[in-house]
């Protein structure tokens, strides 16, 4: 804290407070901590159409700017709290709302096929080419073991549109 109170006392705040006064205050109609919250909502407001929570990682910074402001911390004191907070969210806090926001991912198209089961439609020679019907599909399908038609098989990987299968 002692860098930021030097900061907002230096003799280059008063040329910085000339130049931004202006718009942290939008001319004069809200006091700078109304502009921080301002800023959150609007912050917040973009993170919504947007994904990855990189935007959202700046509405903290904006949170911790406002606090500044309500402190009495100068405009170069809000500046650098808002720019030093910003760096650590998109840091420290971004990875962990992405963590959040990823769970119950699942797999989709091909991929959620791995596990299920299926049936040879077409015989499949150890290493060849054959087919599988899987629910209402046909697959093409490659095994380690020859298959017989009518062998029950399930899906251990997929390659292109190629299912890897095995006997059950």
């Amino acid at each position: 804290m002692p860098i930021l109170t030097a900061l907002a006392q230096s003799a280059g705040d008063a040329a910085a407070t000339s130049v931004l006064e202006p718009i942290l205050t939008l001319g004069g109609l809200v006091s700078h901590t109304e502009f921080w919250l301002w800023m959150t909502l609007i912050v917040l407001i973009i993170e919504i159409f947007t994904s990855g929570f990189f935007i959202g990682a700046f509405a903290i910074a904006t949170l911790v700017a406002a606090a500044g402001a309500w402190f009495g911390l100068g405009i170069n004191g809000q500046l650098v709290v808002f720019s030093l907070v910003s760096i650590a969210s998109l840091v420290w806090a971004r990875p962990v709302f992405l963590r959040l926001l990823a769970t119950g991912r699942h797999e989709t198209n091909a991929a959620s096929l791995v596990g299920q089961n299926g049936t040879v439609i077409d015989q499949i020679s150890s290493g060849g080419i054959g087919r599988v019907r899987m629910s209402n599909e046909e697959w093409r399908a490659t095994a380690a073991t020859p298959l017989s038609v009518g062998d029950a098989v399930r899906v251990l990987g997929v390659t292109g549109n190629t299912l890897t299968v095995g006997k059950i």
